[in-house]
């Protein structure tokens, strides 16, 4: 079994009465890609914030690398590539001057930068004032990653990325993994957390309501059966019941949770004459829905 590479109990973070994160408690495993996902204000920023020695928690304990996470072991962060949701360079430096500072005060050799500059055609010449917003995120990607940590702690990281570099980012994640390297990847990207994750946290109100392998979402997911019939007929339809989302125009939309059988469904359905039928595997998004849609 891979040994763990971080470790979270019981972590709580007040500001003053009001909660930011309550009691979460996780392990991380080598070689993992571990997806980290909640909307906007649910409490990754916090949790990732005292991760990285930013904030104090109120209570709770982290460790990484086998290290405890203290202010006093501030080291923590040199072997940690990181890249912080929202970050500020400073714009009258070039990139590479940049570079060789965050070089310089890490204090370890960055073996890979004139690789990942080349990777992500980054202009390393120009003033970080001149650059787009992607190719700020360019920088915060490089430096994390040139150092070639063991850990990498990544927070909302493809943002202002077009979507060719997405892809290299991907690819270079897959890769880190492959070299046993330990990947938090916080998003609220269904999508890409569902491509390259190994297990996902679901976080909501600043505690964790789901920690799941992805390959194993489907199982408590349910799906969606999508049905263009020539004309509906609302009566026969109530035979579905609560399955019943929705009748728009020819369109009916039906539950089927993972405990369903889809047969008794469609021979309803064929005696209503379809004209066309949609039944999409299940997806990180229905799952992330049960926990987030409002109920009508």
């Amino acid at each position: 079994m891979n040994k763990s590479k971080i470790r979270i109990q019981n972590l709580t973070k007040y500001y003053g009465k009001t909660c930011g994160i309550e009691d979460l408690s996780l392990e991380i495993k080598e070689g993992e890609i571990f997806g980290f996902l909640g909307p906007n204000g649910a409490g990754k920023t916090t949790t990732i914030r005292c991760m990285m020695n930013i904030l104090l928690p109120t209570k709770g304990e982290i460790w990484i690398n086998g290290d405890k996470v203290t202010r006093k072991n501030s080291n923590i962060r040199e072997g940690i590539g990181y890249i912080p949701g929202e970050f500020i360079l400073p714009e009258n430096y070039t990139v590479d001057e940049f570079l060789s500072y965050i070089q310089n005060m890490r204090k370890r050799p960055s073996k890979r930068r004139d690789e990942l500059v080349r990777r992500f055609s980054l202009p390393h010449k120009k003033k970080i004032g001149e650059l787009s917003k992607g190719n700020k995120q360019k920088v915060g990607i490089v430096a994390a990653f040139m150092h070639d940590p063991n850990v990498l702690i990544l927070d909302e990281p493809t943002s202002g990325l077009d979507p060719l570099l997405q892809q290299e980012l991907y690819d270079l994640l897959l890769e880190a993994k492959e070299q046993g390297k330990t990947i938090f990847f916080s998003s609220h990207n269904l999508a890409e957390v569902q491509r390259i994750c190994d297990r996902v946290a679901i976080i909501k109100d600043g505690s964790f309501v789901s920690v799941e392998e992805v390959s194993t979402l489907n199982k408590n997911t349910p799906r969606i059966l999508d049905v263009y019939l020539k004309s509906p007929n609302e009566e026969q339809l109530k035979s579905f019941g609560d399955h019943l989302l929705k009748i728009d125009d020819n369109k009916v939309r039906i539950l089927v949770r993972h405990t369903d059988s889809i047969k008794p469904f469609l021979e309803k359905l064929l005696l209503m004459e379809p004209e066309e039928l949609s039944y999409p595997p299940a997806s990180l998004e229905d799952y992330f829905m049960q926990f987030y849609k409002k109920k009508e």
